[in-house]
């Protein structure tokens, strides 16, 4: 297979973790920045090269931001080393925190190029709320340094639904955010915390959902008018400023991940590594294998997923392309459920192009759990 191709690499630390965290993370400590180390280095050697060249990496976690500017240049070293990287976007992920203006710049010039804040609230009951570990006014200071520091591109993170919060709250939050002129917005909703510690807060403080609703939609009529473009359920920006790695996903495009727990799709494989630092690491030492969760897709079980994804998307599916993309006959698969969720209303037909109605995104599962 040949085309370009997204690279992930999970960083499995946090400083803390955060009650409402589903992914793998635990708190930093050097021993096990070792361990994950000396396991890239491993992986990297022995991932299979798919004739890809990749164009987007993106340093995810867990908390990368914890990581100095040296450790970044040996990560885009190390990759480079091993993959064919045609770099166009550098994204790594960052917490707030004080004293941070040399970090930033040294993260700049190791190559970064996007960086993506997870402020989530300018509203510090709410953040206190959430357990993140800094003030509303610290998560200001990081962002305006941020933007200071010379990034092609700043994105910020922004949660709703939130115990205690209120849409006026929210609609302060994104005022606030886009005094800081960024380039791209992340507007997440706080759900799927089953079995995380912030189930018993919901439990004791349950949240409506029209407040939901009401601040979710307050929040995006707010980025929109501020310039930002809605241009998937969750993601906003200014034009040329969308996320060119998270494009790939809800594309249907390559992507490889590389780290403990980090996904992969290439072909008509996708894939997950041992969501386990340890078990990851040993097994990359002993030469053995670390994906999970195999999964090989036949031509509808991934037009299925293409659409699943890429509904995701304000500009919707291409079904033509999709047919001619997987020889697969898209209208016979779904074209009777989609008229019937168009004539609903549920869902727009335009030619060969299916979308969703910018007033469904937020019961979009239940909408395709029917088309699909």
């Amino acid at each position: 297979m040949s085309g370009r191709a997204g690279l992930y690499v999970h960083f499995p630390f946090c400083a803390s973790k955060c009650p409402y965290c589903h992914f793998l993370s635990r708190p930093w400590n050097a021993s096990d920045g070792r361990l994950w180390r000396t396991g890239l280095e491993r992986e990297a050697v022995l991932s299979q090269k798919p004739g890809l060249a990749f164009d987007t990496l993106y340093l995810g976690g867990g908390t990368p931001s914890l990581l100095e500017p040296a450790d970044v240049v040996w990560l885009r070293r190390l990759v480079g080393a091993h993959f064919d990287l045609e770099v166009e976007e550098f994204t790594l992920e960052a917490n707030p925190g004080p004293g941070s203006d040399g970090l930033l710049a040294g993260w700049r010039e190791a190559g970064v190029t996007r960086l993506s804040v997870g402020v989530q609230s300018f509203d510090d009951p709410v953040l206190e709320t959430i357990g993140r570990p800094y003030s509303a006014a610290e998560a200001r200071a990081f962002c305006r340094a941020a933007r200071r520091s010379g990034f092609e591109a700043v994105s910020i993170d922004l949660m709703v639904g939130v115990p205690g919060q209120t849409p006026k709250s929210v609609e302060s939050t994104v005022g606030e955010t886009l005094g800081l002129f960024p380039d791209h917005v992340s507007l997440y909703i706080l759900e799927n915390v089953e079995g995380l510690p912030f189930e018993e807060v919901l439990a004791r403080r349950p949240v409506e959902e029209d407040t939901v609703v009401e601040s979710y939609s307050r929040a995006r009529a707010a980025l929109e008018a501020g310039g930002l473009r809605q241009y998937e359920i969750s993601n906003f920006a200014r034009p040329g400023g969308e996320c060119r790695h998270n494009l790939k996903y809800w594309r249907y495009e390559p992507f490889l991940g590389l780290g403990p727990s980090a996904g992969s799709h290439i072909g008509s494989a996708r894939w997950t590594n041992t969501a386990s630092l340890e078990a990851w690491a040993w097994a990359l030492g002993r030469g053995e294998p670390v994906r999970e969760d195999i999964v090989e897709l036949d031509p509808a079980a991934a037009v299925r997923e293409a659409l699943a994804f890429g509904l995701r998307l304000v500009e919707g599916v291409d079904l033509a392309a999709l047919a001619a993309r997987f020889e697969v006959d898209v209208e016979a698969l779904f074209g009777r459920r989609a008229a019937e969720l168009a004539g609903e209303g549920l869902l727009v037909r335009d030619g060969d192009r299916l979308r969703l109605p910018a007033d469904r995104f937020l019961v979009s599962n239940a909408i395709l759990s029917r088309l699909l």
